[in-house]
C-alpha cells in the first residue's frame, strides 16, 4: 500500500527529512550491529558525516546491571511520555554508536514513519548526566552530546 509521503517531490522529502533529524529525535533503524540484526529505536546525538546515536533497549542487558557505572548509564524512557513506546525501555548512554549520514537518510526517506518523537526537556537533561558520569565515552563525545542536547529549543 502506498504512502502518502511516497507521492511528495524528492526535494520535498529531503527538506522534511533534515528538518528532522536534529539532535534528540528518535527513530527506528535497522542496525546490523546488534546480533542478530534487526529494527531499534534510536536517539539522535549529533548529525553530521556520521550520526552519533544511543540505543534504546526494552530490558536493561544482565552484563549491565551488575556493573553500577554502566548501569548509571541507562536513562528510563517511560512508555506514557512516548507514543512510539508499548511499555517502559531505556536508553543505553553507555555506548556510542556512529551510523553513516547516507545510511540514516535513506533507511527514513524510504519510509518517513520511521521518524518519531523528540525527547523530551527531562530525559535529555538525564542523558547528559548519564554521559558525564559515563566510563565509557570520551570526553570528546561527552562534549559534543552535551552542546547538541543542550541547544535544543
Amino acid at each position: 500500500m502506498a504512502r502518502l509521503g511516497d507521492f511528495f517531490p524528492e526535494d520535498d522529502k529531503f527538506d522534511h527529512l533534515t528538518a528532522q533529524l536534529t539532535p534528540g529525535r528518535v527513530v527506528r533503524l535497522f542496525c546490523n550491529f546488534t546480533n542478530p540484526p534487526k529494527d531499534k529505536f534510536v536517539a539522535l546525538l549529533c548529525p553530521g558525516m556520521d550520526f552519533l546515536v544511543f540505543v534504546i533497549n526494552s530490558r536493561i542487558h544482565p552484563f549491565i546491571s551488575a556493573r553500577p557505572k554502566l548501569l548509571a548509564c541507562q536513562v528510563r524512557l517511560k512508555a506514557a511520555d512516548y507514543s512510539f513506546l508499548k511499555h517502559d525501555s531505556y536508553l543505553d548512554c553507555s555506548q556510542v554508536i556512529a551510523l553513516a549520514d547516507v545510511q540514516v537518510r535513506e533507511q527514513l526517506s524510504n519510509d518517513m514513519s520511521r521518524i518519531g518523537d523528540r525527547l523530551t526537556t527531562v530525559t535529555r537533561e538525564q542523558i547528559i548526566c548519564a554521559v558525564q558520569n559515563a566510563p565509557t565515552i570520551s570526553p570528546k563525545h561527552k562534549h559534543m552530546i552535551e552542546t547538541a542536547l543542550s541547544s535544543i529549543d
